[in-house]
């Protein structure tokens, strides 16, 4: 990850990056620490999400290789193990 979080001298916290070898956040509560990491996280989370999405849309198997599956397989899945079956309550195509 290349960044540290310090303490300063005053009881409040830094994040340091080793990357570019500069304070990237500082005078910092715990909080401000933390929610610093969750919506890098957060960002991580919705970049991987869109990358998986685009490959969806552009070809399945591009995104879970032999592991992919069509929309009625995965319903078959879901009702055979107590799950919802989406069958009836989407429309035939989606544009």
């Amino acid at each position: 990850m290349g960044q540290q979080i310090i303490r300063q001298p005053d009881g409040l916290y830094a994040i340091f990056s080793s990357v570019v070898d500069s304070w990237i956040v500082y005078d910092a509560t715990r909080q401000d620490v933390i929610d610093y990491f969750a919506e890098q996280a957060a960002e991580d989370a919705r970049r991987s999400a869109a990358r998986i999405l685009d490959l969806v849309d552009e070809d399945p198997r591009k995104a879970y290789y032999q592991f992919t599956m069509t929309f009625e397989e995965a319903n078959t899945k879901s009702v055979k193990h107590g799950g919802e079956d989406l069958s009836g309550k989407l429309p035939k195509e989606v544009s």
